[in-house]
């Protein structure tokens, strides 16, 4: 599809949704009403991030210029900056409307680094301080979040959590399964752990599957066309992971609260999740993103 016909489509999914569920005095109980709409304002949020724009200024500066017309209301920049932020809990229940629909008896977990600044600054750095933690990654000490994922074998993100960087995923784990049961999870060596297997496939009949470490003298005896099996499918989460830091640009923190950082990766999130939702309503493979504009 073009672009126009893109942002018409983005609008009209999120108007319906938003007209239905969250009412305009819904959402603020006193005060003007903002002249952008809710639906507006979410509306250019994702046509902007699936374009590359990084940044609420980008996005603003973006429609300003070429798509007036679209959203003849659109305020000063301040205050759509302040109302994008405001709505993430609405772009939080987005999220999991568009990707709810899509179960799978596999699902997949990762996490990835989210760096405030790099170590040799981190002792001087004000931002996110007391907020943010020193961790591991691959060996290397970093200073900012993780960002645990969860997706299903089409490639559909179920859910996620930002952490300090210094829990292991193995701790994050529970939490982002929660409500899962029956499924099977695949996960790469961080979450080996016989206790939380256990755990696992006792309480939520979840069998969580990991390659076997080197150093393990016993490890898990499985079908060996199987295990290829699962590792391929398992990978499948690196696709993720790269189309969110190198299209969506996730690892760039630009916030200066957390507030906003959380807004800005649900925003990120909700983008990469409706996509792929649209490219399964055409028909399409669900994660040739770039092509489904053209």
């Amino acid at each position: 599809m073009d672009l126009e016909t893109f942002i018409v489509t983005v609008y009209c999914e999120i108007d319906d949704f938003i007209q239905n569920h969250y009412p305009a005095r819904r959402l603020r109980q006193r005060g003007p009403l903002p002249q952008l709409s809710d639906s507006e304002v979410i509306t250019m949020e994702i046509v902007g991030e699936y374009l590359g724009l990084n940044t609420e200024k980008a996005i603003y500066q973006y429609f300003d210029r070429h798509w007036r017309s679209f959203f003849p209301n659109l305020p000063d920049r301040s205050n759509f900056v302040r109302q994008c932020a405001n709505l993430w809990a609405v772009k939080r229940v987005l999220f999991e409307r568009f990707q709810n629909p899509v179960g799978s008896a596999i699902q997949i977990v990762d996490s990835m680094p989210l760096e405030v600044c790099r170590f040799v600054r981190a002792k001087r750095a004000r931002l996110f301080r007391g907020v943010a933690a020193y961790g591991k990654w691959f060996g290397q000490t970093i200073y900012g979040f993780k960002l645990h994922l969860k997706i299903t074998q089409t490639g559909m993100i179920k859910g996620f959590d930002l952490t300090e960087a210094n829990p292991s995923d193995i701790r994050v784990l529970p939490q982002l399964l929660e409500g899962s049961y029956s499924h099977w999870v695949l996960g790469d060596k961080g979450y080996r752990s016989k206790p939380l297997s256990a755990e696992l496939l006792e309480q939520q009949n979840i069998v969580l599957h990991t390659p076997a470490r080197i150093d393990e003298k016993a490890p898990d005896l499985i079908d060996h066309a199987l295990h290829k099996q699962l590792t391929g499918i398992r990978r499948l989460i690196e696709t993720i992971n790269g189309q969110l830091e190198q299209h969506f640009h996730i690892k760039t923190i630009w916030a200066r609260d957390l507030w906003h950082l959380i807004s800005r990766i649900i925003r990120k999130i909700l983008t990469h999740t409706y996509c792929v939702w649209l490219n399964l309503k055409l028909n399409r493979k669900p994660l040739h993103l770039k092509s489904l504009v053209c």
